[in-house]
C-alpha cells in the first residue's frame, strides 16, 4: 500500500542510499530529507534494512523504452541526465551499493546481475548465449551512472553533447550485440 509519506520516504531513501550507500545514511537522514519524522519511517518500514531492501533499484528503467534500436544508446544516456536534472535517484548508480551493502553480498550480486543482464539483453535484442554485448552495456551504464553522479566527470559538458558522445559509445555496443552472425 502506497501513501504520499511512503513514496516520499522511498524517493529519499533511493537517492540517499544511491549517493552514500547503506552505512552512510541514517533513518534520521532519510526522514529529514523526506520532511517527515524518523518514527514514521520506522512505522512504515520497520527497520533500516527493510527500507534499504524496498529502495533497491530494479530493471524497470529499461521496460518502458519506446525507441528504435538505433536510438537506444542515446535514450539510456538521456534518461540518466534527466534523472539528475530532476533530482531523482539513479538506479545505475545504486547497483554497486545494492551489492556491497546487502546482508548477503554474493546472493545480491548473483540476483542483481541476472535481473539486469536479462533486462538489458531483452531490450537490446542480445540473444547470444553469453550475452557479452548486454554485459558490456550493463557495465558501461553502471559506470556512467555512478561516475556522473558521484564524480561529476561530465558536469562541464553540454547536455546534448554528452547524450551524443556517450550515447554513441553505448550504441556501438548495442549494435555489436544485435548484429547478425555470419
Amino acid at each position: 500500500m502506497s501513501s504520499p509519506s511512503h513514496d516520499a520516504i522511498l524517493q529519499s531513501a533511493r537517492r540517499l542510499f544511491g549517493e552514500r550507500g547503506y552505512r552512510g545514511v541514517t533513518v534520521r537522514d532519510i526522514a529529514a530529507d523526506a520532511g517527515i519524522s524518523a518514527a514514521l519511517v520506522m512505522k512504515l518500514f520497520l527497520s533500516k534494512e527493510k527500507l534499504f531492501a524496498a529502495a533497491q533499484p530494479d530493471e524497470s528503467l529499461l521496460t518502458d523504452l519506446d525507441v528504435p534500436a538505433s536510438e537506444l544508446g542515446r535514450a539510456l544516456v538521456f534518461r540518466v541526465l534527466m534523472r539528475r536534472e530532476r533530482g531523482m535517484q539513479e538506479p545505475w548508480a545504486m547497483i554497486p551499493f545494492a551489492v556491497r551493502d546487502a546482508p548477503d553480498p554474493e546472493a545480491a550480486r548473483a540476483e542483481i546481475r541476472e535481473r539486469y543482464l536479462a533486462a538489458v539483453a531483452r531490450v537490446m535484442g542480445d540473444t547470444s548465449p553469453d550475452r557479452r554485448a548486454a554485459a558490456t552495456v550493463l557495465a558501461l551504464m553502471t559506470g556512467f551512472g555512478e561516475t556522473f553522479r558521484t564524480l561529476g566527470l561530465f558536469d562541464h559538458w553540454e547536455f546534448d553533447d554528452l547524450v551524443a558522445h556517450f550515447g554513441a559509445i553505448i550504441q556501438a555496443q548495442i549494435d555489436a550485440g544485435t548484429a547478425p552472425t555470419p
